[in-house]
């Protein structure tokens, strides 16, 4: 069976991330903060490195579930549900999570419509067993290009995540590289992935520990589409996508406002 989750691989352990465990990996680091003494929002915010949006989420779904116990401002995790070996202890030390979690609806209603689909083959095949249609081709790839995704007069830049949306049924996402603004060395964590119809390609990257922040103007990214006939529209950047955001990230884990002379831009290469 083929799996067609998107998935993320560390470059450092090489373990592989979905979207059915991106969750899991929030909550685990949230206990794993909390099991010893109690936190604040803001600590918690500088520990797991999880966007304010979804670590506030993380923090309501654990404490209306009794797993964290918060007292005047402060989030402990209760005695009385005590944590085992978590996979963000297999992860911690690898990857640092920057990414808005909250693809649950969405994965669900792809799992009823598996449910629904399979059930409803398995019928079909008891009515009408001698009946089976051909496969449909698969579109040919008859050329390529390439753009750039460049940032402009950042201050401070620590992580990022950029969400380009593209019509499938024109184009293919062939290659993502790193750009050379952020070097392997400095920002040693660079990612990539397509999703829901093959329509989304998230891409992004982030420093780790101490690490200080970039400044400056230069190219984040160069992703190569295919194309499946000579009339298409170009790829954009979208500030929001199946629950995801495009943001910038300071080394305070504060969110860096494109507005100004700060700006994204996907172009094509020149």
């Amino acid at each position: 069976m083929v799996n067609l989750m998107p998935q993320i691989t560390c470059p450092n352990c090489g373990l592989t991330i979905n979207l059915e465990n991106r969750k899991e990996i929030d909550v685990d680091m949230i206990k794993d903060a909390t099991k010893r003494e109690p936190k604040t929002f803001t600590e918690l915010m500088h520990i797991t490195r999880l966007p304010r949006k979804t670590l506030s989420l993380r923090l309501k779904e654990l404490c209306e579930t009794g797993a964290l116990v918060k007292e005047e401002g402060l989030y402990q995790l209760n005695g009385a549900s005590e944590p085992g070996k978590s996979f963000y202890m297999n992860f911690k030390g690898g990857f640092s999570r920057k990414l808005d979690k909250r693809l649950r609806i969405g994965l669900m209603l792809v799992s009823l419509a598996i449910c629904f689909s399979a059930s409803g083959y398995v019928f079909a095949m008891i009515v009408q067993p001698a009946i089976v249609a051909p496969p449909a081709p698969k579109p040919v790839i008859i050329g390529s290009f390439s753009m750039d995704l460049t940032v402009s007069n950042v201050q401070d830049l620590y992580a990022w995540q950029a969400l380009v949306t593209f019509n499938g049924s024109e184009l293919k996402v062939l290659n993502v590289a790193q750009g050379n603004f952020l070097t392997p060395l400095g920002f040693p964590y660079f990612f990539n992935a397509t999703w829901m119809g093959d329509d989304v390609l998230m891409v992004g990257g982030t420093a780790q520990a101490d690490m200080p922040g970039e400044s400056g103007s230069g190219k984040l990214a160069t992703v190569v589409f295919g194309y499946y006939a000579t009339e298409y529209k170009l790829p954009k950047i979208a500030s929001e996508a199946y629950y995801e955001e495009t943001f910038l990230l300071d080394s305070q884990l504060s969110q860096i406002p494109l507005e100004g002379q700060t700006k994204l831009a996907l172009s094509p290469t020149s």
